[in-house]
């Protein structure tokens, strides 16, 4: 996984990590053949993503907006992390992810009237 900052021009990456999936992780015997380090953990995508950009704030790179793609944009707790580091960001999000403003929900289901299914 990597971090990178962007102009119209140009991008550079600033921070990369290497995302072990979990079966990996558990695996000692795959970690030893691949030469994975022990301290390396399982982390999820999001929070590996989450700690770079900590890193970077922490280290003064120049701050733009993120840019991050479905995966990142479901993940309700990245996006809260994202509001909280005071970053800006434009997140894709999967059509079957529900959003709602700070302070609303979804609406209260009609009562059912014994025919159909149960709402």
């Amino acid at each position: 996984m990597s971090l990178s900052v962007a102009t119209w021009e140009a991008s550079l990456p600033v921070a990369w990590r290497l995302h072990l999936p979990k079966e990996w992780a558990e695996d000692r015997a795959r970690r030893r053949r691949a030469g994975v380090l022990e301290e390396v953990e399982f982390q999820t995508r999001a929070e590996i993503a989450l700690g770079m950009m900590e890193k970077a704030l922490n280290e003064a790179v120049p701050v733009g907006v993120v840019f991050a793609r479905a995966g990142y944009g479901a993940d309700t707790r990245f996006r809260e992390s994202l509001e909280e580091m005071g970053l800006r960001y434009v997140a894709g999000v999967q059509a079957s992810v529900s959003l709602w403003r700070q302070g609303e929900g979804p609406l209260e289901a009609k009562p059912w009237r014994g025919r159909g299914r149960r709402r």
